[in-house]
């Protein structure tokens, strides 16, 4: 993390929204001398901890951006889109699964997208008050990602025994269908 690179940030914010520094000093709550020298292009300091909150929170950006940059900022976005939707979708789809079971009328796809929507956020904006970091949430995802392999191997060999119940009447076609399901599952 060094100061020229969230200066170069600030200096970059700034001049994309046509800003004055005073202007920003203001939003942010903090003297404009002491922006300044946030930003100069040499031997800047660097902004404290409750500095950065607070230049992230009243420019309303990303916290992650004007410390990390683009790369890490955004590797720690896709995996908390990643891990909210994940558990967003879930129990739609298993309402899903439910209603077709019961041959109870499906809802419009549009619908349902909106439905994991809303709860993908509700659960992003719970992760990221949690604290978890971005190697807590990656371990969490390939945990889980480990589980629902687990739980679909466990579904292929439950359908592998079926099919030898079956006898060989219909085996090559179910045979076929168990290796499509193999293939899908790793």
């Amino acid at each position: 993390m060094s100061a020229d690179t969230i200066a170069a940030r600030l200096r970059q914010v700034k001049d994309q929204n046509g800003w004055t520094v005073a202007d920003i000093a203001k939003m942010i709550g903090i003297s404009r001398r002491t922006l300044e020298s946030y930003m100069r292009r040499e031997n800047a300091p660097l902004p404290g901890v409750e500095a950065l909150k607070q230049i992230a929170l009243g420019l309303r950006i990303s916290l992650d951006w004007l410390v990390l940059g683009d790369v890490d900022a955004a590797l720690g976005g896709v995996l908390l889109v990643r891990l909210a939707a994940e558990r967003a979708a879930l129990p739609t789809l298993k309402n899903l699964i439910e209603m077709q079971q019961r041959n109870d009328l499906i809802p419009q796809p549009e619908y349902m997208a909106q439905e994991i929507g809303a709860h993908a956020a509700g659960l992003a904006e719970t992760i990221v008050s949690s604290g978890l970091t971005m190697a807590q949430i990656a371990a969490f995802i390939k945990v889980s990602g480990e589980d629902m392999q687990n739980s679909l191997r466990k579904k292929v060999d439950e359908m592998k025994a079926q099919i030898e119940e079956l006898g060989p009447v219909d085996v090559h076609f179910n045979r076929m269908t168990v290796a499509a399901m193999e293939m899908r599952a790793l």
